[in-house]
């Protein structure tokens, strides 16, 4: 299995374009990752690995600790580049963008920020990634973003991009994959730590 966990509560973000914006981990997130450690201390990951944004990397920092193990670094699943919009407020980029902002609300699937990325490129190389994993030892826990969990969900279930945001991930909170034939399936998602645990 493969475990995508999204990051913990980040401090700041509120209004703003958030992609590939550095944040940490608020109070309430640190509080988040020393409890999913906790939960998570037993279960017998055999890889732990992470989006390269600080809020991912803090999210495992307790877990991995407790283990005594590494946390891989995948760029390939960091969350989604905004370009020229990352960091911005939603407020001003309305103001500036108004009709690229119109058209990302139309399509968000295929919608590309000047200079970033949009949410098909998102899910090419991140299911990449997936895949490479489910060949190897498992389980694995990965920390990760909305957005990277979000594309893997439309892809794995079949739902369009333009209809990613049917999914909502929440902080610290786990979406489980199993490997089916040539692909991955999804197991489980919006499950607590508490539950991931309850599956070994």
């Amino acid at each position: 299995m493969i475990v995508l966990l999204r990051h913990c509560r980040p401090a700041g973000g509120d209004g703003l374009c958030v992609g590939r914006t550095p944040l940490q981990l608020s109070a309430d997130g640190e509080l988040q990752a020393r409890a999913l450690a906790e939960e998570l201390g037993a279960v017998p990951f055999a890889r732990l690995c992470s989006s390269p944004a600080i809020r991912a990397r803090h999210t495992l920092g307790p877990l991995a600790e407790r283990l005594g193990m590494p946390v891989e670094i995948l760029p390939e699943l960091d969350e989604i580049d905004m370009g020229a919009w990352d960091g911005l407020a939603f407020a001003d980029i309305r103001e500036r963008f108004p009709e690229e902002y119109a058209a990302r609300g139309r399509r968000f699937g295929c919608f590309r920020a000047p200079g970033g990325e949009n949410f098909e490129d998102v899910a090419d190389r991140v299911m990449v990634a997936l895949e490479q994993l489910a060949e190897g030892k498992l389980p694995v826990l990965v920390a990760t973003h909305a957005g990277v969990i979000r594309t893997a969900l439309c892809r794995v279930t079949g739902h369009p991009l333009d209809d990613l945001f049917r999914f909502k991930p929440g902080y610290a909170r786990c979406t489980v994959l199993r490997r089916e034939g040539n692909g991955l399936a999804l197991e489980a998602d919006d499950l607590d730590a508490g539950s991931i645990r309850a599956l070994f």
